[in-house]
């Protein structure tokens, strides 16, 4: 127990002042005459606090003022596991009201519970104070490290008024630390925010809480249910539970809970790799709160990819929102059906043109071809092009042995197709850079366009074009006539 030393007799002034916005001795003149018997030895801290007590003038707003407390009037300091002061006894107790017959300040809570917390900023200690769940009754000094600390009320949160769950986290603050602020944070606000319901709650779970083996994690303590008032701890289920870890690739932008669907118990750091990862449900959808269609379908997503990451992506979110219909799984979320973006899009692991920006390009319009197919374009491998050339080795005629995409076939799961031999085009694509939507609408005005293919000897890409009549802007006789040339001879 600290040794207790009296303060100084104070000084009382030989008359009473008026307040000029009360026009009698209010609480805020009875704060204000004693503000030469104290001081904290900062001069912004001693500002602050006076600057409260002189907006106290009514009986119901002392409440709102902070008091200078000295560190000898708290007693059995206690320390946590990180030999920080956190919590003691307040010898006085706090202000209730100011008793004339005695002329000083009647209190209430004699050798309260408070808690204590460092005040890091001593420049704008408001911020700090505004951020406090607990309700603030004032500031004292560490006479050992010198620290100034907030002593702040250990039952009673400022907006509930009571001993919320809030409250019971906040006290626990710092008994734990991940190792990194951004995560400490993140896991804080979620428990500071869970005044009545701690589903919502994160955790720090220490990593040898976990049961680790080759097939399965299960959580030792299971998670929280709620506050036990007699054993003054949390009361926890599912003991040994079944849960499911995932790396957290940006501990300084968490926002990967947002995406998951499975619940999410806290944050937990692997020892030996020192990666940061997700604790969630092994079994429950956050959604649905049971293993519904769209859990076993992310439980899959390790095992397979396209190999695009897009695609990846686009696949997963379908499968994502398929909790309760596995149909859900094949279907637009833009159509709500199984449109053609999406039949496109579950082959794009099946080709590559062997240029990045290409296959975007094309991937790009098939993705955009909900409902119209005839603006997807494709890659045509060079071999399903059959080419004539003259004597000149000049490329006369092209023949598209499959043709152009007609229809989706349900019944056979693929693609159905017209014109098989018809005559095409061939363009020279000179910068494949350049190829842009705005680019090929330009070229859209004079041919149709069905994809880009790549002549396997010069290496260069080509636009596979419909074959018009450049005069007439279509199909006329005169084209009719120039691909039966090489037919016949005079």
């Amino acid at each position: 127990m600290n040794t207790v030393i009296k303060d100084k007799e104070p000084i009382k002034p030989s008359h009473v002042e008026k307040c000029e916005k009360c026009n009698y001795t209010c609480n805020a003149k009875h704060f204000q005459q004693n503000f030469e018997n104290w001081t904290s030895g900062n001069n912004d801290i001693n500002e602050f606090i006076q600057h409260t007590q002189l907006m106290a003038h009514k009986d119901n707003e002392i409440s709102n003022a902070l008091e200078w407390i000295p560190y000898n009037r708290l007693d059995d300091i206690t320390k946590n596991k990180l030999g920080k002061v956190y919590k003691a006894n307040w010898i006085d107790g706090k202000i209730s009201y100011w008793d004339d017959k005695n002329q000083n300040w009647k209190r209430e809570g004699h050798n309260m519970l408070i808690y204590l917390k460092n005040l890091n900023n001593l420049k704008n200690i408001t911020i700090e104070l505004t951020n406090e769940i607990n309700k603030p009754n004032g500031i004292t000094r560490d006479s050992e490290t010198k620290h100034y600390m907030m002593v702040l009320d250990s039952n009673k949160c400022e907006k509930c008024n009571c001993a919320c769950y809030a409250i019971h986290f906040q006290q626990n603050f710092e008994n734990w630390t991940s190792g990194n602020d951004d995560i400490d944070k993140f896991i804080q606000d979620t428990q500071l925010f869970s005044a009545k319901d701690v589903n919502e709650v994160l955790e720090w779970i220490p990593y040898d809480r976990l049961h680790i083996t080759k097939d399965r994690v299960n959580w030792i303590d299971g998670n929280i249910s709620y506050w036990d008032d007699k054993n003054q701890c949390w009361k926890r289920e599912g003991c040994n539970m079944l849960v499911y870890l995932k790396n957290l690739n940006d501990p300084k932008n968490i926002t990967e809970f947002n995406n998951e669907i499975r619940k999410p118990y806290g944050i937990t750091q692997d020892p030996e790799t020192k990666h940061y990862m997700m604790v969630l449900n092994g079994n429950k959808c956050k959604k649905c709160n049971y293993a519904c269609y769209a859990i076993h379908f992310q439980q899959n997503f390790k095992n397979w990819t396209s190999g695009d990451d897009d695609g990846d992506k686009f696949i997963q979110d379908a499968q994502l929102f398929s909790a309760n219909d596995v149909n859900e799984a094949n279907k637009c979320k833009k159509c709500n059906c199984a449109c053609y973006a999406i039949h496109f899009q579950q082959n794009f692991k099946n080709w590559t043109s062997g240029n990045d920006d290409i296959d975007k390009f094309i991937q790009d319009t098939q993705l955009l071809s909900v409902r119209d197919v005839n603006e997807a374009l494709e890659w045509i491998p060079y071999e399903r092009l059959h080419i004539t050339k003259d004597e000149f080795g000049k490329v006369y005629r092209v023949n598209w042995i499959d043709g152009n995409i007609n229809n989706w076939d349900d019944k056979n799961q693929n693609w159905e197709r017209k014109g098989h031999n018809m005559f095409v085009n061939l363009k020279s694509l000179n910068n494949s850079d350049n190829l842009t939507l705005e680019f090929t609408d330009k070229i859209k005005m004079e041919y149709r366009i069905y994809g880009i293919t790549q002549d396997p000897e010069t290496t260069s890409y080509m636009m596979v074009l419909n074959n018009i009549c450049e005069k007439c802007n279509d199909i006329c006789n005169t084209i009719h006539f120039q691909q039966k040339f090489l037919d016949w001879t005079s």
